[in-house]
């Protein structure tokens, strides 16, 4: 999959669809819309999901650094392993949301799995579960 038909492709998937290793990094994605779909090492460097609907997504060692998630709704989703360095998840919906973090924060080769810098004010995190593994 190539980054300018990212955002088609995630808006017509059907459930049970997998992303594996693609690259979204720097995609506008505003308003984009899947629900249980599967990411796995997959990239949102910088990219615009603002107002995307992702629910009942499970994402696995995805990178949103610097990721604006503005008012997306996320309800349900799994991220495992994922880094939300300086992401913007203001007034987003998680609802249910389930987060484990992976690794010692001070270990240098592991890959920043956080919500450090994180913008979290007004997001909604009823019944969410966030624990971190050593």
């Amino acid at each position: 999959m190539t980054a300018s038909t990212g955002r088609a492709e995630i808006m017509n998937s059907y459930m049970h669809q997998l992303f594996s290793a693609a690259s979204f990094d720097r995609q506008d994605l505003v308003s984009v819309g899947g629900n249980r779909l599967f990411f796995r090492n997959c990239s949102f460097v910088e990219s615009d999901l603002r107002l995307a609907t992702l629910e009942g997504c499970s994402f696995i060692r995805c990178d949103f650094q610097g990721a604006n998630l503005r008012g997306a709704s996320l309800r349900y989703a799994s991220f495992i392993g994922c880094s939300f360095q300086n992401a913007d998840l203001r007034d987003s919906d998680m609802t249910g949301v389930r987060m484990t973090f992976s690794g010692s924060p001070n270990d240098p080769n592991r890959r920043a799995s956080s919500l450090l810098g994180a913008k979290l004010q007004g997001a909604n995190l009823t019944d969410a579960e966030v624990e971190a593994e050593r």
